[in-house]
């Protein structure tokens, strides 16, 4: 049997099949698949919804660098591990974490966008390599600027929020 991943990724495709579209809103497909009773909501421990509702709100908590002019994270995670099992734990950007656990925080993070890179350029070797008649895609692996044009913003929306 396959897992819910599986599932939702046939009835992806036969949702795909039967509209004939070649991008789909994922709201529109749980239309579909609600209505036509192919999906159902998988059963949830009421505990692991709150704790993921927690700690998407840590992930969202921003504050404000005053002398940089920037927007950070107000908590930071780390993913420990206990008994075998990765646990994620959370800590206080100003107050929290020890020098260890900030270190490891920063080299996880740097390896999770490592990865999103390698995968983002696979994706565009792929297609690039099926659609040779379309005008390739090029993936520039250089952020320095995407990060200088995004505190430029951030500053520009601080700036904003003070006329207001």
């Amino acid at each position: 049997m396959a897992n819910f991943t599986e599932q939702v990724v046939q009835l992806w495709e036969e949702w795909e099949a039967e509209t004939g579209d070649v991008s789909g809103d994922p709201s529109q497909f749980v239309e579909w698949a609600v209505s036509n009773r192919k999906l159902l909501p998988q059963p949830q421990d009421v505990k692991k919804m709150l704790r993921r509702q927690v700690t998407s709100s840590l992930r969202q908590a921003r504050r404000l660098d005053q002398e940089g002019g920037f927007t950070y994270r107000a908590y930071q995670s780390v993913s420990l591990f206990e008994g075998g099992q990765p646990i994620k734990h959370y800590f206080d950007t100003d107050t929290g974490g020890s020098p260890a656990l900030r270190q490891k925080s920063v080299k996880q993070r740097r390896e999770a966008i490592a990865s999103d890179v390698y995968r983002a350029v696979c994706d565009v070797d792929r297609m690039n390599k099926i659609h040779t008649n379309d005008p390739q895609l090029n993936l520039f692996t250089d952020f320095t600027d995407d990060v200088f044009e995004q505190r430029l913003a951030d500053q520009a929306d601080l700036g904003d929020a003070d006329e207001a």
